[in-house]
This record gives C-alpha cells, sequence and structure tokens, in this order.
C-alpha cells in the first residue's frame, strides 16, 4: 500500500478526531495531571506516605477490580468514541476517494492500516494504561495490568474488524429496508408519509419514546398503587404519555418543513391539513390506545384518546408560531403540562379537550404558512 495513503488516513481520522475532541482529551489530561501532582489529602500524612496517596487512583486501577472495571468500561467507551468519528468521515462525499484507493487493497492491509489508525487515537489511552502499568509493576501488581493492555488491544483488533467489515460493505449496493419492500405498491396518503419515515428511519427514537411513555405509566402507577382507577390519574398519565412523544412531535415538524413544503399548495381545506396530520399519531400511540381500550374500557379510553389528541394538536401547532426554537417548545411544553395537572387535579380534565382544540385551532389559522392558499 502506498504510504501516502497512509497519511491521508492519519490526517483524515486521526489528526480530525483529535481536532473534534481537543476539548474533552484537554480537560481529562488536566483533571488527571492535577490529581497526581497537586491534590491535597485531609489530615495529617507522613511524608513517606505522599506519593502513595497522590497516585491512589492510579495504584487503585491495577489493584482494584471495581475501578479497574470502570476504566475498561471507560476504555470501551472511547473505542466507541472513534468508531464513531470514523463512519461518520466514511459516509461524507469528500471521502469518496477511498472508495476507489484504499479500499482497492487487499483485506490484510486494509485491516492493519485500520488498526493504525485506531492505535493512533488511542495514544492518550494507552499513555496513561502504560502509566498505571509501571505503577502495578512497581507495587506487584503484573497480571492485572497486563490485563488491561491486553483488553485495550483487543478493542483495537475489534473495532479495525468492524470498519474493515463496515467499510467494505458500503461500496455494496444498498438493499431497501423490508418496509420499503412490503409498502412498495401501496397508497401513501399524504399526512400518513411521517409514520413511513418513522418506521424507516427514525426506529431508535420511536423505541426510546415507547420506553420512556412506560416507564412514564408504570412510575406513576407505583406512585398511587391505590388509585389505579382514577379517572384523573389516568387523565395525568394520558398526559405523561404526550409528553413523552414530544421529540417525535418536533421531528414532524422538521420533517414537514423539508419534504412537505409544497402541501399549503394543494387543494386540501383548514379542517382537513389541521386534523389530517392526527392520523401519524394514531398509528405512533396504537401501542398505548391499544392498552387503554383493553384496561379501563371503551367510554373512558375515548376520553382518554380524545384528551390525548387534543393535547397533541396544541403541541404540534406551538411549533408553528413565529421563531420558536428548541428551547422555547420544552419550556412551552412543560408550561402546558403543568397547567393540564393544575385542571385534572380540579377535575376539569375533561374541559381540556375542546379548550386544546380551541387554541390549537386560533394558533394554526394565524401562523399556519401560505394560509390564503387554503380554501
Amino acid at each position: 500500500m502506498s504510504p501516502h495513503l497512509n497519511i491521508a488516513l492519519r490526517k483524515i481520522f486521526v489528526d480530525g478526531f483529535y481536532r473534534t475532541h481537543a476539548g474533552m482529551l484537554v480537560f481529562v489530561f488536566v483533571m488527571l495531571i492535577s490529581y497526581c501532582l497537586f491534590i491535597n489529602t485531609l489530615g495529617t500524612v507522613m511524608p513517606d506516605q505522599i506519593d502513595f496517596w497522590q497516585f491512589f487512583f492510579t495504584i487503585s486501577l491495577v489493584s482494584n477490580p471495581l475501578i479497574m472495571a470502570f476504566y475498561l468500561v471507560a476504555s470501551a467507551l472511547y473505542a466507541y468514541k472513534g468508531l464513531k468519528y470514523v463512519f461518520n468521515q466514511l459516509v461524507l462525499p469528500q471521502q469518496e476517494f477511498l472508495y476507489y484507493s484504499f479500499m482497492s487493497s487487499s483485506k490484510k492491509q486494509q485491516f492493519l492500516s485500520w488498526c493504525a489508525v485506531l492505535a493512533y487515537i488511542f495514544i492518550p489511552v494507552w499513555c496513561y494504561t502504560l502509566y498505571a502499568t509501571m505503577i502495578g509493576f512497581v507495587f506487584g501488581f503484573n497480571l492485572i495490568s497486563i490485563g488491561i493492555l491486553f483488553f485495550q488491544l483487543l478493542l483495537i483488533i475489534a473495532g479495525a474488524s468492524i470498519i474493515l467489515k463496515e467499510s467494505n460493505r458500503l461500496i455494496e449496493s444498498s438493499k431497501p429496508n423490508w418496509l420499503i419492500r412490503v409498502s412498495r405498491k401501496w397508497n401513501k396518503p399524504v399526512f400518513l408519509l411521517y409514520s413511513f419515515q418513522v418506521f424507516n428511519q427514525s426506529k431508535l427514537a420511536y423505541l426510546l419514546t415507547k420506553m420512556l411513555s412506560w416507564v412514564l405509566i408504570s412510575s406513576v402507577f407505583m406512585l398511587f398503587s391505590d388509585l389505579e382507577d382514577n379517572f384523573r390519574l389516568l387523565m395525568l398519565i394520558t398526559s405523561c404519555i404526550v409528553v413523552a412523544h414530544i421529540v417525535l412531535i418536533y421531528q414532524e415538524k422538521i420533517f414537514n418543513d423539508r419534504y412537505l413544503s409544497f402541501l399549503p399548495n394543494f387543494p386540501f381545506s383548514r379542517v382537513k391539513v389541521f386534523f389530517g396530520f392526527c392520523l401519524n399519531y394514531l398509528i405512533l400511540l396504537l401501542p398505548e390506545i391499544c392498552w387503554m381500550t383493553t384496561r379501563f374500557g371503551s367510554l373512558i379510553s375515548l376520553e382518554l384518546v380524545a384528551f390525548a389528541f387534543s393535547a397533541i394538536l396544541l403541541f404540534r401547532n406551538l411549533l408553528l408560531l413565529n421563531e420558536i426554537q428548541v428551547k422555547g417548545f420544552l419550556i412551552g411544553v412543560f408550561c402546558l403540562f403543568f397547567l393540564f395537572y393544575v385542571f385534572i387535579m380540579f377535575g376539569l380534565g375533561l374541559m381540556l379537550i375542546p379548550l386544546n382544540i380551541i387554541v390549537a385551532w386560533l394558533v394554526f389559522r394565524r401562523n399556519c404558512l401560505n394560509d390564503h392558499a387554503l380554501n
């Protein structure tokens, strides 16, 4: 392999990694140096013991299994950051030349080169590991010291293997995922496109949202176990479910602005545009809706679902306010959540359904883009 390619790899991945994470590395380095050289101990310490206490953390690293486990986890997280940076760089358009030069060489040469790249990235970790290893040899902890070095070497080998596999996979023609293959011939309503986007490219956000939703439901039931059938408690749980989905609500606004900016030019009525996107949340909230229906009966579940959709309409139309940012949106959501809580505790929860819809409609009418284009 040409030495120029190795230099290019170091400049792209190693130098770029250090530039991107310079702040973190400097902070950790300064913190460790300050601890080892300038820490003061409480009480009276004999002069012949001060060196031991100044290097107490380093000695514990090679003598205490718990501290060693934390250090190994930290090393694995550092390796993950290195892998993530390499993968982010590989998909950039300016790095496409690597697919026609570096990746045309043998797998063995590529593997060795990726090992070298990760070894350069691991230099700060290895410096401290070698320092801890020397301290360990001095105090007789030889096996643990060698084990830490061996573990970090395995991290580099495993990371290089993953990069080798994924980088060569990137040059293959990507196949559409199962959702695209299954739904290729379906008629997709424009108001349901965001749901396809979620299940196609935002599955992790959807799963985390569902986990948060169920954690909130379980937590509220545990705190108020004696009020399980209280309607006010069920309304509060529904509020928590809606708040758990604010990430998806915000991402829907971004999706609509990016891919559905032409929508105001279509001959849709204001009412259809206002309520049409509720189809997305009918799909996204389907697990919670099924849970409500099977547990609380049809009438109560219908009231809870109506309240949930009214709150979603209010939250998503808050995003139509001019120049609202993420911070302002979150503040508005949690202020409204507190207001919901007050109404619910005073037994006025059902009043929130028409109130939320009316306020959301007024915000929509006033701030919808190209309002004159809607009939």
